[in-house]
């Protein structure tokens, strides 16, 4: 699991990672994560529908990983490797402290 931050902000948690060069036809390709210029992540997305329902879906994203990469346009993300069991266990830790117990 990823944790993905933009401009220092949150911006999702996503299972998935591809990281991805720009090919010369303008294309993301996939590659080796040594040669990547940013990354395709799924990250929920919200929006209003036509009639005015709130939708929410996931959404592959593409960040670049450096200021001015891939073809310029993309948001620049940082990605942090995150472990999905030891979340759980440190929100269950939050809960317990919030409802009076010791957090241990």
């Amino acid at each position: 699991m990823y944790k993905v931050t933009v401009d220092g902000v949150f911006a999702g948690y996503s299972d998935t990672a591809v990281f991805v060069r720009l090919h010369e036809n303008g294309c993301y390709i996939p590659c080796e994560e040594t040669e990547a210029e940013g990354v395709c992540v799924k990250l929920p997305y919200e929006f209003q529908d036509d009639e005015g329902n709130t939708v929410r879906t996931v959404e592959d994203i593409v960040f670049s990983l450096t200021e001015g990469g891939l073809s310029g346009i993309e948001q620049v993300a940082e990605l942090e490797h995150a472990s999905g069991p030891l979340m759980l266990s440190e929100a269950e830790a939050v809960v317990d402290i919030l409802l009076g117990g010791s957090g241990e």
